[in-house]
């Protein structure tokens, strides 16, 4: 929105939008004839300058607008009794409309409010210094020669601005949410595995890994994800056979005989000695290890 449709943005960042926007235009026309129009926009000229300003950081809808600008309640049934008021004493045009069809139509804004674009405000500026001095977004929406065209052109670019500043949000929404996805992610623990330092490898097969793949060995889909865990604490051990033994072991049709628990201990205690390096009494469990799986 730097410059389309002859739209100037005069300040602010087009890829990071404020929320606070102001758009005015230039009427170039004779300032004796503001005095002699009837139009209540009219009143609102200053030097020429005819504007408008929105906040959509805090106003995300037209009932946000109603409540904040025109100090209007909404509550959750419906229109308060201050909004019923002031629909049925409007003057002029809107007392042709049918106050009970306005109030249903406005009780049934909020199926469509995501559509309704949120109003901006004619807000009186005396010079174009005055209004640069404003905090927020502001763009120059060019000149005309009749009012009735000047407020089409000044009331057009906050409802292009608000959507572009939405999708802004809802962009920086997600990406705050894919930087907390991926800052849990980097605090997840690391994974304990059979390396890890500190480990008793022994008293951890025989008190969870295994009695975990025991207790599953009738559901196929839980022996499955206990079969992963366990090949996961496992990474790192040299002597993969050892691993397989111990699956073969666990996923036979009947319960574990005392030899087969008995080998599934020893294969427990060989993965200890072995991954901590204590050699002493390898041999003895390696030897009946053969001994026991000859009996099978």
């Amino acid at each position: 929105m730097n410059n389309v449709l002859n739209v100037e943005r005069k300040k602010g960042d087009p890829e990071h939008l404020d929320g606070r926007v102001i758009v005015y235009a230039k009427i170039d026309m004779d300032p004796a004839e503001f005095i002699t129009m009837k139009h209540p926009v009219a009143s609102m000229v200053h030097g020429g300058l005819l504007a408008v300003q929105g906040n959509y950081k805090e106003q995300n809808s037209l009932r946000d607008f109603l409540i904040s600008e025109m100090g209007i309640p909404l509550d959750g049934d419906g229109l308060s009794e201050g909004l019923k008021e002031m629909i049925e004493s409007m003057d002029g045009l809107e007392s042709a409309l049918d106050p009970q069809k306005l109030r249903e139509r406005l009780e049934d804004m909020g199926e469509f409010e995501e559509f309704i674009p949120t109003p901006a405000k004619v807000v009186p500026f005396h010079t174009e210094q005055e209004i640069l001095d404003q905090p927020g977004d502001i763009y120059f929406a060019g000149s005309f020669k009749k009012v009735g065209n000047a407020v089409l052109g000044i009331n057009a670019v906050p409802i292009m601005y608000q959507a572009i500043f939405r999708e802004q949000q809802m962009q920086q929404l997600q990406n705050e949410i894919d930087s907390l996805i991926t800052q849990i992610e980097w605090c997840e623990p690391t994974p304990v595995t059979i390396t890890t330092p500190g480990v008793n490898p022994e008293e951890l097969l025989l008190k969870e890994y295994i009695p975990s793949m025991l207790y599953q060995r009738v559901d196929k889909i839980g022996f499955i994800k206990a079969q992963k865990q366990f090949r996961a604490f496992m990474t790192g051990y040299r002597f993969i056979d050892d691993v397989d033994a111990i699956i073969s072991l666990i996923s036979r049709d009947k319960e574990p005989r005392p030899v087969e628990s008995r080998l599934l201990e020893l294969y427990a205690k060989k993965i200890a000695m072995v991954q901590t390096e204590d050699f002493s009494g390898l041999e003895t469990v390696r030897k009946e290890i053969e001994h026991l799986k000859e009996s099978l």
